[in-house]
């Protein structure tokens, strides 16, 4: 089967423009759409393309038709034959997967699987409460169980999950214990450290037999009692679920289905469904997916011919099989050539599944770490935000203009009256003297007189004016590429009122399309 190679090859065209190639799969693809938004609809397009491309892949499943949906895919993309569903018709031991690759150095690997059981296992417990101090006791469970296979697996040269929950239900109590005959006699646990130290299957380093030998003979009968108590029923409550049913079958038994197909161009489904399956179904998915991932990440180290082929990790309703791992996987699989695509309804359906003291923080970490993220319609409030914010903001021209006008009208009238009255008169004298031949005379005059008179006015004045005004002018302001209600408000959802057509915001970091000349497009799918 041939496959896509080069980084940079189309496999979707967004634009008459713009494609998505596989580069840009390598780095994630996040979506974002309440029920009947048209996310699984709008996300087919992607399915498709990727398997055109030849990928191998895993698939989560949560409600029953995802599986039916999967096989649709193939069939359409010619991919029929590469159709792998992973039930309890199928196996995967898990444990003998892990040491028959690497013996006694998979130890460690082993522990860290069963921790994964152990978290998902609670994560399905909607009456657990997350504890103080929850690193002390994960690092406790991490303790005893690791002490647990170490014996176990040099006794016998395998390990299942049945005996762990022996070895850890006989351990002892009490330090009196350790050496009492009757309960040596009846102890699980202590002919498995027997034959581990004398007649090994898979011989223990000697510094490594005497660390067993003291932490069950001295330090965990020295653990409070209620507090060892509670460590064991932690553990063996959980691992007890391998023991029979539908996990026993499917992962303690034969192994038929290993991470590595997909290597090969398989595309794995879980057909598990967490519907159906309940609790047992998120665990069995969770298993497999970190066991998945953890192959893929180290696949660098295998022959070419094992890890040039691109594989994708596609995952529908992706809280209900979120897991703590996913965050470190996502941060490095480019170089693995993983596409990842997780698809969810909101951010707050995350924070309910993802606990811890910071769900909210975990959740925005874990989706920031995908590039391309494409939001279809969606009434959540905090997500349209989210979406919004991550968009982000530019600067916007806001124009304005002012225009007034203005007119008066004045009429008027004056009168008035006037009136003078004066009097004026005059008197005056005069002489001279001169002494000679001559003489003078002295003289005198007097006047007198008035007048007055009366007079009107009146007048009228008219005035009128008339003034026009314009303002032309501009803000600016930093605001939303896209506003949070358009998430609810312009996008498409399908059906016949849509003409069976779904519209999402495709989003990718580091990118102007060149159809918007932004960092963004209205993409369109049909259904």
């Amino acid at each position: 089967m041939t496959f896509v190679k080069d980084l940079d090859t189309p496999l979707l065209r967004l634009s008459p423009n713009d494609s998505f190639s596989l580069r840009d799969g390598c780095a994630g693809v996040h979506a974002f759409g309440q029920i009947g938004g048209g996310k699984t609809s709008g996300a087919k397009v992607l399915a498709g393309a990727y398997l055109r491309a030849g990928f191998g892949g895993l698939v989560t499943a949560v409600k029953p038709e995802d599986v039916y949906i999967w096989k649709t895919y193939v069939r359409e993309h010619g991919r029929k034959q590469s159709l792998v569903l992973f039930d309890e018709n199928e196996g995967f031991n898990f444990l003998d997967y892990m040491l028959s690759r690497q013996g006694m150095d998979g130890i460690g690997p082993v522990t860290e699987c069963l921790m994964r059981i152990l978290e998902a296992a609670k994560k399905t417990n909607p009456t657990a409460t997350h504890r103080s101090g929850e690193a002390f006791w994960d690092d406790a469970a991490r303790q005893i169980l690791r002490y647990s296979i170490l014996p176990l697996y040099a006794a016998n040269g395998t390990l299942s999950v049945g005996d762990i929950v022996r070895f850890l239900a006989t351990a002892p109590q009490s330090t009196h214990d350790v050496t009492d005959a009757g309960w040596q006699k009846r102890s699980f646990m202590f002919g498995a450290m027997n034959a581990a130290m004398h007649s090994p299957r898979v011989p223990m380093p000697a510094q490594v037999l005497r660390d067993n030998i003291e932490f069950w003979s001295e330090e965990f009968p020295a653990i409070p009692e209620k507090t060892r108590g509670n460590i064991l029923i932690t553990v063996s409550a959980t691992l007890d679920r391998f023991k029979h049913g539908r996990l026993q079958r499917a992962f303690c038994g034969r192994t038929t289905v290993v991470p590595e197909l997909s290597f090969g161009g398989a595309v794995i489904v879980l057909a598990m469904p967490t519907l159906t399956w309940n609790e047992d179904g998120v665990i069995a998915q969770q298993l497999f997916k970190y066991m998945w991932q953890r192959a893929v990440l180290s696949r660098n180290s295998l022959d070419a011919k094992h890890r040039e082929r691109p594989v994708f990790l596609w995952s529908d309703e992706a809280q209900e099989t979120v897991g703590s791992y996913d965050f470190e996987f996502q941060s490095m699989c480019r170089a693995s050539r993983c596409c990842t695509v997780f698809l969810t309804q909101s951010l707050p359906t995350y924070f309910a599944k993802i606990g811890g003291d910071n769900p909210r923080d975990a959740a925005q970490a874990l989706v920031g770490k995908f590039a391309t993220q494409v939001f279809f319609s969606n009434a959540c409030a905090e997500t349209n935000e989210y979406a919004a914010k991550t968009i982000g903001r530019v600067m916007k021209r806001h124009a304005s203009c002012n225009t007034s006008t203005s007119q008066s009208v004045n009429d008027g009238m004056s009168t008035g009256e006037s009136e003078n009255r004066g009097m004026n008169s005059t008197y005056g004298s005069s002489s001279s003297r001169s002494h000679g031949n001559g003489h003078g005379q002295n003289g005198s005059s007097f006047n007198a007189g008035n007048s007055s008179g009366t007079g009107s006015n009146w007048g009228s004045n008219r005035s009128e004016g008339r003034s026009d005004s314009e303002s032309r002018g501009y803000s600016e302001s930093m605001e939303y590429v896209i506003e949070p209600g358009d998430f609810a408000r312009n996008l498409k959802t399908g059906g016949k009122p849509n003409n069976n057509l779904v519209t999402a915001v495709w989003f990718q970091s580091g990118r102007i399309f060149k159809g918007t000349g932004q960092n963004t497009l209205k993409a369109t799918f049909r259904q």
